[in-house]
């Protein structure tokens, strides 16, 4: 079952429709930093609470389309010093500006990525191929997937996603071997309740 990727003029196109979501000045970006802060920080607090074990050994964690950077904040929070998150529209110190496709992060760097825009990226082999590049051994990444049933659109209705996915199976096949699956089920959260659990070790 293939990943439905959505048609863009150019690459070009896709990075200005992408960042027009919650760039600077715009109503979302304004609410994620004053009345979503908060909400969306205990979310991400329940999200990260069952890896707290395994988050104490990680020196650094990677966030793949932070935003303005609440899960960073989080991961900070619960001791993960190195935290960081990288997005089209920066929001220092919490968030660099990067591009996911094409991370500018050296080889093996990181203990720990956590990334819930999946669908939003264009690319879904190029997307997983950095994650694995900038991971080391024995790190551990979590997705959080929107995933649409055959026949269904977008859960979430978004305008701004990029590609649907119909089963999570598709991304563990993009992973390959070396990676071993330890989570594949429904997030079940009130917060995200169309996100899926993908949780991953490299080998």
């Amino acid at each position: 079952m293939a990943i439905e990727t959505r048609a863009y003029a150019s690459y070009e196109d896709y990075i200005r429709h992408q960042k027009s979501k919650a760039d600077h000045g715009t109503p979302l970006y304004t609410k994620l930093l004053t009345d979503l802060w908060e909400p969306d920080c205990a979310g991400f607090r329940e999200n990260f609470r069952p890896y707290k074990e395994i988050l104490a050994g990680c020196s650094n964690a990677l966030c793949l389309g932070a935003r303005t950077g609440q899960e960073v904040h989080v991961l900070r929070e619960m001791g993960v010093s190195g935290a960081l998150g990288i997005d089209l529209v920066a929001t220092p110190p919490l968030v660099l500006e990067g591009d996911v496709h094409q991370l500018q992060f050296t080889d093996a760097s990181y203990d720990f990525v956590f990334s819930n825009i999946f669908d939003h990226v264009l690319y879904p082999d190029r997307f997983v191929a950095e994650i694995k590049r900038v991971t080391r051994p024995g790190a551990h990444i979590l997705l959080h997937l929107s995933v649409a049933p055959e026949g269904l659109p977008h859960p979430d209705n978004d305008q701004w996603a990029a590609n649907t996915l119909r089963d999570s199976r598709d991304v563990v096949a993009l992973f390959g071997p070396g990676y071993q699956v330890i989570e594949d089920r429904l997030l079940a959260q009130a917060n995200w309740p169309t996100y899926w659990t993908l949780f991953l070790r490299k080998e």
